[in-house]
C-alpha cells in the first residue's frame, strides 16, 4: 500500500533531520561534504529545470564550479579557482554550437550561485569561531537556522492545510497562503527562541527576532522564487530524491535564502563571530 504524501513527509524528516545534525554536530569535513553533495544535487535539479525552460547550460563545469562555491570556507584557493572558472565559462560559447549562448553561461552561472554558493555558507556557519564563544557554537548557530528554516516549513504546511484561506501569491503558488505564512512565521520563532535557550545563549533577543524573520519569511521567499522557476518551466518538482518533497532543491530553496542571509547578519551586524 503506498504511503500518503504527508507519511512520507514524516518520515523523511524523521530520517532526514538527525542526519544533518549529527553531521553538523561533527563539523569539520565531514559538514562540508555532506553541504557540497546536497548543494550540488541541488544544482543538478536546477539545470534540469533550466533545461526545460529552453536553456543548455553547461552542466558537469558548473557542477565543478558549484564545488568550489560550496566549499569555499575549506579552500583557501577556492575563490581564485572560481575567478578562473568564471573567465573559462565567458568563453566556452565560443567552443560550442548554441542558439542561446548568453542564456546558457547565464544560467550555468546562476547555478553556481544558487543554490551551491549561498549553501556553502552553512560551512561558515559550522566554522564560527571567537574568544567569546563556546567550542562548538558553530554547531547551535547551524542548528538554530535549520530548526528555524524547519520550523517555519513545517508549521507553514500544517496551518495552511487546516486554516489556509487567502492567497499569499496565487501566480506563483496557488496552494501557499497568508494563514500559513503567518503560522510558518511563529514556527520559526519559536524554535529559534528554543535553540537560543538551550544552543546559543550567547545571542540576544534582539538576535532571536531577526534570525527568525530571516528563518521564517526571507526563507517562504526562497521557495516562493523556486516556485516561478519550476513553474516557468511547466515542472511539479525539482526531483523526486526526497519522498513526499520531491526534490532535493524542492528541500533545500528556504535554507538556501536563510543561511547565507543569518551568517551575514551574524558575521556583520550581530559580530559575534
Amino acid at each position: 500500500m503506498a504511503l500518503s504524501n504527508h507519511v512520507q513527509r514524516i518520515l523523511t524528516g524523521v530520517v532526514g533531520i538527525p542526519l544533518v545534525l549529527g553531521a553538523a554536530w561533527l563539523g569539520g569535513w565531514l559538514w562540508a561534504a555532506l553541504v557540497a553533495v546536497a548543494a550540488l544535487a541541488a544544482q543538478r535539479e536546477l539545470y534540469g529545470i533550466a533545461l526545460k525552460s529552453g536553456a543548455s547550460p553547461l552542466v558537469l563545469f558548473g557542477l565543478l564550479l558549484g564545488a568550489l562555491a560550496a566549499l569555499r570556507a575549506m579552500l583557501p584557493w577556492a575563490l581564485p579557482a572560481l575567478a578562473a572558472g568564471v573567465v573559462v565559462l565567458v568563453l566556452a560559447p565560443l567552443a560550442r554550437k548554441s542558439t542561446t549562448p548568453l542564456l546558457d553561461a547565464a544560467t550555468t552561472l546562476f547555478g553556481v550561485a544558487y543554490p551551491a554558493l549561498l549553501l556553502g555558507f552553512a560551512v561558515d556557519l559550522r566554522m564560527a569561531d571567537s574568544p567569546l564563544l563556546e567550542p562548538r557554537a558553530g554547531f547551535g548557530f547551524v542548528a538554530a537556522t535549520m530548526l528555524g528554516v524547519w520550523g517555519a516549513d513545517t508549521v507553514a504546511y500544517f496551518v495552511g492545510r487546516a486554516f489556509g484561506k487567502t492567497p499569499l501569491l496565487p501566480r506563483v503558488s496557488p496552494k501557499k497562503t497568508w494563514e500559513g505564512a503567518v503560522g510558518g512565521a511563529l514556527g520559526s520563532f519559536a524554535l529559534v527562541a528554543l535553540a537560543k535557550v538551550f544552543l546559543v545563549p550567547v545571542w540576544s533577543w534582539t538576535d532571536v527576532a531577526v534570525i527568525a524573520l530571516l528563518c521564517g519569511v526571507a526563507s517562504q521567499f526562497g521557495d516562493l522564487a523556486e516556485s516561478l522557476f519550476k513553474r516557468a518551466a511547466d515542472v511539479k518538482d525539482s526531483g523526486n530524491f526526497l519522498p513526499g518533497h520531491g526534490g532535493l532543491l524542492d528541500r533545500l530553496d528556504a535554507a538556501s535564502i536563510a543561511i547565507p542571509l543569518v551568517a551575514l547578519y551574524l558575521d556583520h551586524v550581530a559580530r559575534v563571530f
